[in-house]
């Protein structure tokens, strides 16, 4: 059996909150006994809304931030075992693409300086061997090698995302972490970035984690789908299988949240009411509050994430949900939407 790429085992992060100097600390769960693997060339989606815990879940796979419990494992070693020289290794073999590309980049350095810095840094080849693959890594994400002396100021929002994406490719990896990679960027241009993404799958032997909250641009670049909310994924399955048939009232709600041009197809489910609630993780289901499905069972017993379908759900009334009509206006209807 083949060795998973990437795997965690009940990954787990609690932030200590304090509100006052005299108050007691109190601990929020922004990943939840987190526990899924991801193969070689794979690529998984993860969904929810701003505070479910998608970001920190990427900077745990990566080894950013320490995992309050549970472990990640890349290449079959566990991240608890690796030597100082283990974890330079591991950098080179993993990246991230992180929101504003702006924020990301340095605005004293020019653009080839900084694709090419990855390279000096870990002193896999000498200054002009850097720069020479800087600006081979710059065209084949569709900008011209003239743009190696400029700074992120003169470029477009679009053109620097396409630099972060080159920077983050240099070193050639075997996994990136794309942290809403396309959210700041206009239609137009996430178009253009959602193809180069979907290009440089095809040519690299590359596996990705794909963090967003946009199911309408998700459905275009990954093979599977993991819905998180308030720190647990509460779904996950086959990219299709989820958008066909949601097993959970939290990501019918997603797909009914997607924003449509037909006006035959408007308002056809109720959206999401209420804010996320993390006092409603203690006990039960953490959505309940805003579920339109929630029964008595719902507020006592936390729901097992389970074999529904064609997908695992944490849902008690998963079998009984019937088919979203949400969910055909945002699933793929053309076979060239494939990979």
């Amino acid at each position: 059996m083949n060795t998973p790429l990437l795997q965690t085992r009940d990954l787990t992060k609690a932030f200590r909150h304090r509100t006052g100097f005299f108050a007691k600390p109190t601990s929020q769960l922004a990943a939840n006994a987190i526990t899924f693997q991801l193969s070689q060339r794979e690529r998984i989606g993860v969904v929810g809304e701003s505070g479910s815990g998608k970001s920190t879940l990427g900077r745990l796979l990566l080894g950013l931030t320490p995992p309050t419990s549970g472990d990640v494992w890349f290449e079959g070693v566990n991240h608890r075992d690796l030597s100082p020289a283990e974890w330079t290794k591991f950098r080179i073999r993993t990246s991230l693409v992180q929101q504003n590309p702006l924020s990301a980049l340095n605005p004293q350095m020019t653009i080839g300086q900084q694709i090419a810095e990855g390279l000096l840094v870990h002193r896999i080849v000498d200054r002009s061997g850097a720069l020479e693959r800087a600006s081979t890594m710059l065209e084949r994400v569709g900008l011209s090698r003239v743009m190696m002396d400029r700074y992120p100021h003169q470029m477009s929002g679009g053109q620097r995302q396409r630099v972060v994406i080159a920077r983050a490719l240099i070193l050639d990896p075997k996994l990136v972490i794309f942290d809403e990679a396309v959210s700041a960027l206009d239609v137009s241009v996430q178009a253009q970035v959602v193809a180069l993404l979907r290009s440089l799958w095809q040519e690299l032997d590359l596996a990705y984690v794909f963090i967003t909250h946009d199911l309408r641009i998700v459905r275009h670049l990954v093979d599977r789908i993991a819905v998180m909310y308030l720190g647990r994924v509460v779904e996950t399955g086959d990219i299709k299988s989820v958008y066909a048939w949601p097993r959970h009232p939290y990501t019918r709600a997603l797909l009914a949240s997607v924003p449509t041009m037909d006006p035959r197809m408007r308002n056809i489910e109720p959206p999401i009411k209420g804010e996320l609630d993390a006092t409603k993780t203690a006990q039960g289901c953490a959505f309940r509050s805003r579920c339109p499905f929630a029964i008595g069972r719902c507020s006592t017993e936390i729901p097992e994430l389970r074999a529904t379908g064609g997908q695992q759900a944490a849902c008690h009334r998963a079998e009984e949900l019937p088919r979203s009509i949400a969910s055909e206006l945002v699933v793929p209807q053309r076979e060239e939407l494939a990979p």
